[in-house]
């Protein structure tokens, strides 16, 4: 079964940066936010709807669930 999502995320465009960072960018290849896979801190660098922030952060959690480390493993 196909989850949905009030605001479609298909609308958005989602990249790599580098080794820990996803880009989220809009359909004009702005980049929006951008999301910290290590962390799981999501940085919004232009304003969206509230509705769409939280889609995006929740769809960004499912789909790269962020990787914590233990001090053990540092």
């Amino acid at each position: 079964m196909q989850k949905k999502y009030a605001v479609p995320v298909s609308s958005f465009q989602f990249k790599r940066g580098n080794e820990n960072l996803i880009q989220v960018l809009n359909e004009g290849s702005y980049v929006m936010a951008e999301y910290d896979e290590r962390t799981g801190a999501v940085s919004w660098q232009r304003v969206v709807l509230a509705s769409q922030r939280e889609t995006i952060e929740k769809w960004l959690r499912e789909q790269y669930p962020a990787r914590v480390r233990t001090a053990a493993g540092i």
